[in-house]
Protein backbone atom coordinates (compact mmCIF):
# COMPACT_ATOMS: atom_id res chain seq x y z
CA UNK A 1 0.00 0.00 0.00
CA UNK A 2 2.87 2.33 0.92
CA UNK A 3 4.60 1.57 -2.36
CA UNK A 4 1.42 2.25 -4.34
CA UNK A 5 0.88 5.56 -2.51
CA UNK A 6 4.48 6.59 -3.17
CA UNK A 7 4.16 5.80 -6.85
CA UNK A 8 0.93 7.80 -7.09
CA UNK A 9 2.57 10.74 -5.30
CA UNK A 10 5.59 10.69 -7.60
CA UNK A 11 3.29 10.51 -10.63
CA UNK A 12 1.31 13.49 -9.38
CA UNK A 13 4.49 15.50 -8.81
CA UNK A 14 5.72 14.61 -12.28
CA UNK A 15 2.47 15.78 -13.82
CA UNK A 16 2.61 19.02 -11.87
CA UNK A 17 6.22 19.62 -12.90
CA UNK A 18 5.44 19.00 -16.54
CA UNK A 19 2.53 21.44 -16.36
CA UNK A 20 4.63 24.31 -14.96
CA UNK A 21 6.59 25.12 -18.15
CA UNK A 22 3.35 25.22 -20.15
CA UNK A 23 1.77 27.59 -17.62
CA UNK A 24 4.84 29.79 -17.59
CA UNK A 25 4.91 29.81 -21.36
CA UNK A 26 1.24 30.79 -21.46
CA UNK A 27 2.04 33.79 -19.27
CA UNK A 28 4.87 34.76 -21.60
CA UNK A 29 2.90 34.68 -24.83
CA UNK A 30 4.63 36.79 -27.51
CA UNK A 31 3.10 40.25 -27.54
CA UNK A 32 2.40 43.03 -30.03
CA UNK A 33 0.55 46.33 -29.88
CA UNK A 34 -2.42 47.73 -31.79
CA UNK A 35 -2.26 51.53 -31.98
CA UNK A 36 -4.75 54.01 -33.42
CA UNK A 37 -4.02 57.60 -34.46
CA UNK A 38 -5.88 60.88 -35.01
CA UNK A 39 -8.97 60.05 -32.95
CA UNK A 40 -11.34 59.95 -31.41
CA UNK A 41 -13.42 59.84 -34.58
CA UNK A 42 -16.74 58.64 -35.92
CA UNK A 43 -15.83 54.95 -35.75
CA UNK A 44 -14.16 55.01 -32.32
CA UNK A 45 -17.31 53.83 -30.55
CA UNK A 46 -17.64 50.85 -32.90
CA UNK A 47 -13.92 50.13 -32.55
CA UNK A 48 -14.16 50.11 -28.76
CA UNK A 49 -17.09 47.69 -28.97
CA UNK A 50 -15.05 45.42 -31.26
CA UNK A 51 -12.05 45.47 -28.92
CA UNK A 52 -14.25 44.75 -25.92
CA UNK A 53 -15.87 41.82 -27.71
CA UNK A 54 -12.42 40.42 -28.57
CA UNK A 55 -11.13 41.15 -25.02
CA UNK A 56 -8.28 43.28 -26.36
CA UNK A 57 -6.57 46.38 -25.02
CA UNK A 58 -5.09 48.89 -27.45
CA UNK A 59 -3.40 52.29 -27.50
CA UNK A 60 -5.02 55.47 -28.82
CA UNK A 61 -2.85 58.41 -29.89
CA UNK A 62 -5.30 61.27 -29.60
CA UNK A 63 -5.24 64.69 -31.21
CA UNK A 64 -6.23 67.58 -28.99
CA UNK A 65 -8.66 68.84 -31.64
CA UNK A 66 -10.38 65.45 -31.72
CA UNK A 67 -10.42 65.14 -27.93
CA UNK A 68 -12.22 68.46 -27.63
CA UNK A 69 -14.72 67.40 -30.27
CA UNK A 70 -15.47 63.99 -28.73
CA UNK A 71 -14.67 64.25 -24.99
CA UNK A 72 -17.14 61.47 -24.16
CA UNK A 73 -15.19 59.08 -26.38
CA UNK A 74 -11.91 60.04 -24.71
CA UNK A 75 -13.41 59.07 -21.37
CA UNK A 76 -14.83 55.87 -22.85
CA UNK A 77 -11.39 54.88 -24.17
CA UNK A 78 -9.85 55.40 -20.74
CA UNK A 79 -12.68 53.71 -18.86
CA UNK A 80 -12.32 50.71 -21.19
CA UNK A 81 -8.79 50.10 -19.92
CA UNK A 82 -7.05 51.25 -23.10
CA UNK A 83 -3.95 53.42 -23.07
CA UNK A 84 -4.31 57.05 -24.12
CA UNK A 85 -1.25 58.70 -25.67
CA UNK A 86 -0.54 62.15 -27.08
CA UNK A 87 -0.47 62.84 -30.84
CA UNK A 88 -0.08 66.64 -30.50
CA UNK A 89 -2.95 69.06 -30.83
CA UNK A 90 -3.50 69.70 -34.53
CA UNK A 91 -1.36 67.36 -36.67
CA UNK A 92 0.87 70.09 -38.09
CA UNK A 93 3.42 69.58 -40.87
CA UNK A 94 6.59 69.03 -38.87
CA UNK A 95 8.74 68.48 -41.93
CA UNK A 96 8.25 72.20 -42.50
CA UNK A 97 8.04 73.45 -38.90
CA UNK A 98 11.10 71.42 -37.93
CA UNK A 99 13.26 73.77 -40.00
CA UNK A 100 12.21 76.81 -38.00
CA UNK A 101 14.03 78.38 -35.07
CA UNK A 102 10.95 78.24 -32.83
CA UNK A 103 10.27 74.53 -33.46
CA UNK A 104 10.69 73.48 -29.80
CA UNK A 105 8.36 76.24 -28.62
CA UNK A 106 5.71 75.20 -31.16
CA UNK A 107 6.07 71.55 -30.19
CA UNK A 108 5.72 72.31 -26.48
CA UNK A 109 2.54 74.27 -27.15
CA UNK A 110 1.09 71.50 -29.33
CA UNK A 111 1.84 68.80 -26.78
CA UNK A 112 0.53 70.80 -23.82
CA UNK A 113 -2.70 71.81 -25.58
CA UNK A 114 -3.46 68.20 -26.49
CA UNK A 115 -2.55 67.06 -22.98
CA UNK A 116 -4.93 69.59 -21.44
CA UNK A 117 -7.81 68.37 -23.63
CA UNK A 118 -7.11 64.72 -22.76
CA UNK A 119 -6.84 65.39 -19.03
CA UNK A 120 -10.03 67.46 -19.05
CA UNK A 121 -11.98 64.70 -20.78
CA UNK A 122 -10.57 61.66 -18.98
CA UNK A 123 -8.58 62.74 -15.94
CA UNK A 124 -5.61 60.84 -17.38
CA UNK A 125 -2.25 62.46 -18.21
CA UNK A 126 -0.54 60.65 -21.11
CA UNK A 127 3.16 59.78 -20.98
CA UNK A 128 3.81 58.52 -24.53
CA UNK A 129 3.83 60.71 -27.62
CA UNK A 130 3.80 59.96 -31.32
CA UNK A 131 4.61 62.75 -33.73
CA UNK A 132 2.32 63.33 -36.73
CA UNK A 133 3.46 61.43 -39.82
CA UNK A 134 6.05 59.65 -37.70
CA UNK A 135 8.30 62.70 -37.81
CA UNK A 136 11.51 61.72 -36.03
CA UNK A 137 14.62 63.81 -35.50
CA UNK A 138 17.21 63.93 -32.68
CA UNK A 139 15.93 67.33 -31.58
CA UNK A 140 12.38 65.96 -31.34
CA UNK A 141 13.44 63.07 -29.12
CA UNK A 142 15.25 65.42 -26.76
CA UNK A 143 12.38 67.94 -26.71
CA UNK A 144 9.80 65.23 -26.10
CA UNK A 145 11.75 63.84 -23.15
CA UNK A 146 12.06 67.34 -21.66
CA UNK A 147 8.27 67.55 -21.82
CA UNK A 148 8.02 64.36 -19.78
CA UNK A 149 7.06 62.03 -22.61
CA UNK A 150 8.46 58.91 -24.18
CA UNK A 151 8.53 59.06 -28.01
CA UNK A 152 7.09 56.09 -29.88
CA UNK A 153 6.61 55.24 -33.53
CA UNK A 154 5.43 52.08 -35.29
CA UNK A 155 6.77 49.03 -37.11
CA UNK A 156 4.06 48.85 -39.79
CA UNK A 157 1.08 50.83 -41.01
CA UNK A 158 -0.51 51.57 -44.38
CA UNK A 159 -4.23 52.25 -43.93
CA UNK A 160 -3.82 55.84 -45.17
CA UNK A 161 -2.39 54.73 -48.52
CA UNK A 162 -4.18 53.86 -51.76
CA UNK A 163 -3.21 50.19 -51.49
CA UNK A 164 -6.21 47.96 -52.35
CA UNK A 165 -7.85 46.70 -49.17
CA UNK A 166 -7.28 43.01 -49.92
CA UNK A 167 -3.53 43.57 -50.39
CA UNK A 168 -3.42 45.90 -47.39
CA UNK A 169 -5.10 43.30 -45.20
CA UNK A 170 -2.52 40.71 -46.23
CA UNK A 171 0.31 43.15 -45.46
CA UNK A 172 -1.06 43.80 -42.00
CA UNK A 173 -1.32 40.05 -41.42
CA UNK A 174 2.32 39.58 -42.44
CA UNK A 175 3.37 42.44 -40.15
CA UNK A 176 1.60 40.87 -37.16
CA UNK A 177 4.46 39.36 -35.20
CA UNK A 178 6.07 39.49 -31.75
CA UNK A 179 7.19 43.01 -30.85
CA UNK A 180 5.22 44.64 -33.66
CA UNK A 181 3.61 48.05 -33.19
CA UNK A 182 0.85 48.27 -35.77
CA UNK A 183 -0.57 51.64 -36.80
CA UNK A 184 -4.16 52.22 -37.89
CA UNK A 185 -6.46 55.26 -37.75
CA UNK A 186 -9.78 55.77 -36.00
CA UNK A 187 -9.85 59.50 -36.75
CA UNK A 188 -9.12 61.84 -39.65
CA UNK A 189 -9.92 61.08 -43.27
CA UNK A 190 -13.35 60.76 -44.90
CA UNK A 191 -14.13 57.23 -43.78
CA UNK A 192 -12.44 54.84 -41.37
CA UNK A 193 -14.77 51.84 -41.60
CA UNK A 194 -11.88 49.92 -43.12
CA UNK A 195 -10.09 50.16 -39.78
CA UNK A 196 -12.68 47.88 -38.22
CA UNK A 197 -12.18 45.20 -40.87
CA UNK A 198 -8.39 45.44 -40.67
CA UNK A 199 -8.51 45.15 -36.90
CA UNK A 200 -10.59 41.98 -37.13
CA UNK A 201 -8.15 40.49 -39.65
CA UNK A 202 -5.13 41.36 -37.48
CA UNK A 203 -6.71 39.82 -34.39
CA UNK A 204 -7.64 36.67 -36.29
CA UNK A 205 -4.02 36.35 -37.45
CA UNK A 206 -2.72 37.04 -33.94
CA UNK A 207 -4.94 34.27 -32.60
CA UNK A 208 -3.64 31.86 -35.22
CA UNK A 209 -0.04 32.71 -34.29
CA UNK A 210 -0.61 32.66 -30.53
CA UNK A 211 0.24 36.36 -30.14
CA UNK A 212 -1.17 38.53 -27.38
CA UNK A 213 -2.29 42.09 -28.24
CA UNK A 214 -1.33 44.47 -25.42
CA UNK A 215 -1.16 48.16 -24.64
CA UNK A 216 1.96 49.91 -25.85
CA UNK A 217 3.19 50.64 -22.32
CA UNK A 218 3.02 46.91 -21.60
CA UNK A 219 4.94 46.06 -24.77
CA UNK A 220 7.62 48.68 -24.10
CA UNK A 221 8.10 47.37 -20.58
CA UNK A 222 8.50 43.77 -21.81
CA UNK A 223 11.66 41.72 -22.35
CA UNK A 224 12.17 43.08 -25.87
CA UNK A 225 11.01 46.74 -25.76
CA UNK A 226 11.07 48.76 -28.92
CA UNK A 227 10.53 52.39 -29.82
Amino acid sequence: MLKKTLLLTLAALACAASALPAQAQAKRRPQFALTYDDGPGQITGDLLALLERRKVKATFFLLGTSARRYPELVKKIHDGGHLIANHTDSHKNWFKIGKGEDREKVLAAEVKKAEDAIVKASGFKPAILRMPNGYDRPWVREAVKKLGYRPANWSYGSDWTKTPEAKMTEEYRKATRAGAVLLLHDGGGKSREKTLRLTEAILDEAGRLGLEPVRLDTLLAGPNPRE
